[in-house]
């Protein structure tokens, strides 16, 4: 848990304090855009908060975003005049009693979550007075840990992605999740990159395995695509255990790591109805792939631990569901059946996409 602590600090405090130009409410609205998930027809609204006090230091926007299911949220947009820092994500009110900061934020965050949390929050103050907070439970895979923080007025955790108006969101969202894990293929100068989170036991992850891929498999020579494991292990019983496979057989036997992907997207129903281990070890056997050394990064505390620090890492930064699709730094909404994930793919490559056909229950 320290090691954890201090690795999301470290980063934290490297965002550069760029000088704060005049921002008007026009370019927090861009801002915005770019960091929340792009779906076609939504709309975003944003407006200031005036009517309660919010965190010390910042301006306060309550952002919407309307229009398609797929994509339709409320945040909380924070700005700081004087840095040029922005959050967007949530704002929590804390209890306003005379207890320490920690106590009342472990106390809360157990009522919320409904669940033994353990705050820890850091001692020293970060930009415009922020101090950085994990918030963390238990897990039958080990700690895992919510980060945040909390403002001047020790009166507000705030939750979300954080980035400067100076720099593009999209390229500090992918500095944040951190792509250093991210297996590659296709060509490394394009400028189409596309990075897919996924699920090996999501059910949409195979689906968008079968729609989806397809279109990028064909056209990987046009295409950087990157793949980070986005294992849901607190509903898939089996997704943090292939992920942690998919690993192994990465860093074992990398030629074979795709067609461990194909084979796992394409056969869920069977795979949950056996141990994982097993599923596991008859892949590697039947691939003549070195079991021990496989098995040896498989079972590792560490292994498992970065891997969880993934997620961490994922879900801090408002990236929570599976599948996600990350266009040259935007996230796209799945929509239904992978389509809005396939048509932006073949704007970005130049194919003319076909409208859909409404259908007699569509029709209005």
């Amino acid at each position: 848990m320290i090691r954890t602590v201090s690795a999301v600090v470290t980063a934290f405090l490297c965002l550069p304090a760029l000088a704060a130009a005049p921002v008007n409410q026009a370019t927090l609205e861009k801002y915005a855009k770019k960091a929340l998930t792009r779906c076609p027809g939504a709309v975003l609204t944003m407006a200031p908060i005036t009517d309660r006090v919010l965190p010390a230091n910042f301006v306060a926007y309550e952002v919407s975003m309307t229009g398609d299911p797929s994509c339709t949220t409320k945040k909380q947009l924070l700005y700081s005049p004087a840095s040029g820092q922005v959050i967007l994500g949530n704002v929590i009110p804390l209890p306003n009693d005379p207890r320490p900061l920690q106590a009342r934020l472990s106390d809360y965050s157990t009522q919320i979550l409904k669940r033994d949390i353990t705050a820890t929050v850091m001692p020293f103050m970060m930009l415009d007075g922020l101090k950085a907070a994990t918030l963390t439970k238990q897990t039958e895979y080990g700690p895992f840990s919510y980060h945040g923080f909390v403002d001047a007025s020790e009166r507000f955790l705030i939750i979300g992605m954080r980035g400067n108006i100076a720099e593009d969101p999209g390229k500090a969202l992918l500095d944040a999740i951190g792509m250093a894990d991210a297996v590659r293929r296709g060509n490394a100068k394009s400028k189409i990159e596309i990075i897919e989170l996924s699920d090996f036991e999501c059910p949409g992850c195979g689906q968008a395995h079968k729609t989806i891929w397809p279109l990028i498999e064909k056209n990987l020579s046009k295409i950087h695509f990157a793949r980070l494991d986005l294992p849901l292990f607190e509903h898939h019983t089996w997704a943090l255990p292939a992920a942690l496979g998919a690993r192994a057989i990465q860093r074992v036997a990398p030629a074979k790591y795709w067609t461990f992907v194909d084979y796992l997207f394409g056969n869920q129903e069977a795979i949950g109805k056996q141990p994982f281990d097993q599923v596991l070890k008859n892949f590697v056997q039947d691939h003549d792939i070195d079991w021990t050394a496989v098995e040896k990064i498989y079972h590792s505390p560490a292994e498992q631990e970065a891997l969880l620090q993934q997620v961490e890492r994922a879900f801090d930064n408002n990236v929570n569901s599976t599948p996600t699709f990350i266009l040259n730094g935007q996230v796209l909404a799945f929509g239904p059946e992978g389509i809005y994930v396939t048509d932006a793919i073949k704007q970005a490559l130049g194919i003319k996409t076909t409208p859909a056909k409404k259908t007699a229950t569509s029709k209005k």
